[in-house]
């Protein structure tokens, strides 16, 4: 993707520079689309017309529809063969593409981080990490297991840590809350088996976690058409990872998908009020600090630039679990409390 088809711009805000960009090529997806992709059912959650599917031909090499005519170049994850390729994107500098050797939906639990701490010791120059795995905070692209990463520094990993607090037992690993809108623990660890145990934990503590105050909820029991009811799980998170020295340091920017009739594009989600700068979900990079907007705003500018300003701050903060009052501090120290 050309120069020519982002505009770019950064953005004052009480956390620190953002990054603004509208992208004239990446069309503009429906959240509800997004998650019926990913369903069994469809053509995707199939594995048909997957982007992210790749293959080793006769001769050994790597193909990737998705890749663009690029190279594709195999990395040990784990057990696995996993295949990284530049993005043809190319959201921001170096921006690479690592998939799953098999069409699997995302998932992020134990297994996950294992795979991001393998690829952070083979490529340490980049950071990498993950899109969550439930819709309406999810990437677009569900229903194959991904990583993207890169090497470019985002506005939230230059964030402070605003509070730190202790884990039982891992006395080795830093933890904090960061300065950010949206709700981060970071996690500094000079091993890699300490941050493991470390992310694991937070993860799983944030799985089950129940902050009514705040509507969050671990899961849903909804009944099924014709049996026993379906649990729909709520609690998931975007876990980022980079190498400082010889630490590894983690972002788990904790999210959840729950929906009301209030709010029944997500709780967590864009408010609807700001549907007319952004209605997609907040992924990756957008939790990140870094605004991918939709082209149809370009035809605005320079009129628009200030409203999408303000506009992308005020969606981190609603993706945030935990406000930043009294309600939220109360649920962050419910939250550590159970670590």
């Amino acid at each position: 993707m050309s120069k020519s088809q982002v505009l770019a711009w950064a953005a004052d805000s009480p956390a620190g520079p953002l990054d603004i960009t509208i992208n004239l090529a990446k069309p503009e997806k429906d959240p509800r689309d997004i998650a019926q992709a990913a369903e069994p059912g469809s053509a995707m959650g199939a594995g048909g017309d997957c982007v992210l599917c790749w293959q080793r031909a006769a001769d050994g090499s790597l193909t990737c529809a998705g890749a663009g005519g690029g190279a594709v170049r195999p990395v040990r994850l784990g057990d696995e063969e996993w295949a990284w390729w530049f993005s043809p994107y190319g959201y921001f500098p170096e921006h690479v593409i690592v998939s799953a050797p098999v069409h699997r939906p995302m998932a992020i639990d134990r297994g996950t981080i294992g795979r991001l701490i393998d690829f952070a010791d083979a490529y340490p120059q980049w950071f990498i990490g993950s899109n969550a795995d439930l819709p309406i905070v999810g990437g677009s692209l569900l229903a194959h297991d991904h990583f993207q990463g890169g090497g470019y520094r985002f506005p939230l990993m230059k964030a402070p840590v605003r509070r730190c607090f202790a884990l039982p037992g891992l006395e080795g690993v830093q933890a904090g809350i960061v300065r950010w809108p949206a709700s981060v623990v970071r996690l500094r660890a000079p091993g890699r088996g300490a941050l493991l145990e470390a992310a694991g934990r937070v993860l799983e503590a944030w799985r089950t976690f129940v902050w009514e105050p705040s509507g969050i909820r671990p899961w849903t029991d909804e009944p099924g058409d014709a049996g026993p009811s379906e649990r729909r799980y709520h609690n998931t998170a975007n876990p980022i990872l980079w190498r400082e020295g010889d630490d590894y340091v983690m972002d788990l920017v904790l999210r959840n998908n729950r929906t009301t009739l209030e709010h029944p594009c997500g709780l967590f989600h864009v408010p609807e009020r700001l549907f007319h700068i952004k209605k997609e979900n907040i992924g990756l990079i957008e939790i990140m600090g870094r605004a991918i907007l939709p082209g149809r705003l370009a035809a605005e500018l320079p009129e628009v630039r200030p409203v999408c300003d303000r506009a992308y701050y005020e969606i981190l903060q609603a993706a945030g679990v935990f406000k930043d009052d009294e309600c939220g501090r109360a649920g962050w120290a419910a939250f550590i409390a159970t670590l």
